[in-house]
């Protein structure tokens, strides 16, 4: 099972690198200027200015963020939390059925241990106290 998380983060950090490759030279082309209509607008690609490198910069920087801090506290918060709370929640019902298990056999613990020490074996109790003269 490592050997198949280590293959595929190893599968994932080939394509993260291979896209930030492929956006490198889609950005840095040296061929005809490439643009895309959407909706009436035009978006052009190829010529870029301080704008676009402000607006990529905002963009990883937010994208750091959200793997960074985001992701592990939604996981922690959205995983472990309920995970918790139902583990406190099983062990408060164990531990209430254990001390009302406890209080209820009271009685029957009291009668046990008065059978325990009337009935034991009072000549080995009576040997084991009883020390010969050397």
């Amino acid at each position: 099972m490592k050997t198949l998380f280590k293959i595929l983060f190893i599968g994932t950090a080939l394509m993260v690198l291979m896209a930030m490759f492929g956006g490198f030279a889609l950005l840095h082309h040296h061929g005809s200027d490439m643009h895309i209509v959407m909706n009436d607008d035009e978006l052009f690609l190829g010529g870029s200015d301080i704008g676009d490198w402000l607006g990529a910069s905002i963009g990883l920087f937010v994208a750091g963020v959200v793997c960074v801090v985001v992701l592990p506290l939604v996981l922690l918060l959205g995983v472990a939390l309920p995970l918790l709370i139902v583990g406190g929640v099983l062990a408060l019902v164990v531990a209430s059925l254990l001390g009302v298990g406890a209080v209820l056999g009271s009685p029957l613990i009291l009668l046990g241990l008065l059978v325990f020490i009337v009935a034991r074996n009072r000549r080995r109790a009576a040997a084991a106290t009883r020390t010969e003269p050397v």
